[in-house]
């Protein structure tokens, strides 16, 4: 149960206890109009500020069951609320497991392979990713794209599929499509909740059809293309010299609408990684002030319910009775 749900049920707890509330004045209404001269006098009326008092305590009911309500969601069902991140997040990383990501070019001096630099990568935006609130998800494309991971909640896990292991070898020998693998992951993340979702795809690149590059569901609201191995000086391989395809790798992140960085030697910025870092332009101000409201409004009930009997009683009719006209009273009833 979430605690958006929960603030649904303080709406209905409020409803419920406000149309009680309204059903028990009605009744003391009745009650109080058989004994009007008895409680107000000889004229039987109230000052006229009393008609309101029926509506103070329907209101007064309705805002205690609405405040105890949402603090306990708050209590007890957002624990996030302490951590700088607050509202679920999704990382979906697409790792590039093609046999070219094998080639010792990457890293200072060459003297990495493009998958080890692939893995110091991703080490470094897991290490970045506050909170415990953020999932992970995994892919691995060569000729197509495969899930790995559909959902964790374990770096751990996530960083090992970068250890070097040689998934190619399960795939069926091709070209690296890196486009349809995109269309493939797109699909796979359509149903996430709008906006919640930073995409990140680490490879040495790939030739790029003109078309065939499907729009990006709008679960995803930022995506990364991390490139790796040396795009200078090239390594021969499967009768091609392979090098980081920056050209290709750059004009991707502008027709997915991201950014394209050339992570050979330097990291992902900390900047490009904010959105899994921070939430969504005012979640957190009104969460707080949801909360702060919900103690407010039960202070105020809680008064206005503790005050409205002492008003009553105080201030409620115009009428004393005096104590020789009580003796009087007693007088002539007695035998």
């Amino acid at each position: 149960m979430t605690a958006e749900s929960i603030h649904l049920y303080a709406l209905w707890a409020a409803l419920a206890a406000a149309g009680l509330a309204v059903f028990g004045e009605w009744l003391h209404a009745r009650r109080v109009a058989r004994l009007d001269v008895l409680a107000f006098g000889p004229a039987g009326k109230p000052r006229i500020w009393t008609r309101a008092t029926p509506m103070l305590r329907v209101l007064g009911v309705a805002g205690v069951a609405w405040s105890l309500v949402t603090l306990i969601a708050f209590n007890n069902h957002l624990p996030e609320r302490n951590k700088k991140t607050g509202l679920p997040q999704h990382l979906m990383v697409m790792l590039d497991v093609s046999p070219s990501m094998l080639l010792a070019d990457a890293g200072e001096g060459g003297a990495l392979t493009r998958n080890a630099r692939a893995s110091a990568v991703l080490k470094s935006v897991l290490d970045r990713v506050q909170g415990d609130n953020v999932s992970f998800s995994a892919a691995g494309f060569y000729t197509e794209a495969r899930m790995m991971v559909k959902e964790c909640k374990d770096r751990e896990l996530i960083l090992h599929l970068a250890g070097g292991t040689p998934f190619h070898i399960t795939y069926k020998p091709g070209k690296t499509d890196i486009l349809a693998s995109i269309n493939q992951v797109g699909e796979f993340m359509k149903d996430w909740p709008r906006k919640s979702t930073t995409l990140l795809v680490i490879s040495d690149g790939d030739s790029l059809a003109p078309s065939g590059l499907d729009r990006m569901p709008s679960s995803v609201s930022n995506v990364i293309i991390a490139g790796v191995g040396d795009s200078a000086r090239g390594t021969f391989i499967d009768g091609h010299n392979s090098r980081q395809d920056t050209a290709n790798l750059s004009q991707l992140s502008r027709r997915l609408g991201g950014t394209y960085f050339d992570c050979n030697v330097r990291q992902i910025p900390s900047d490009a990684l904010s959105k899994l870092n921070t939430e969504q332009p005012g979640a957190a101000k009104w969460r707080t002030d949801r909360r702060l409201a919900a103690l407010i409004v039960l202070i105020a009930s809680s008064i206005l319910l503790c005050l409205v009997p002492l008003l009553l009683e105080w201030f409620g009719s115009a009428w004393r009775p005096r104590a020789a006209d009580m003796s009087k009273s007693s007088a002539r009833n007695l035998p």
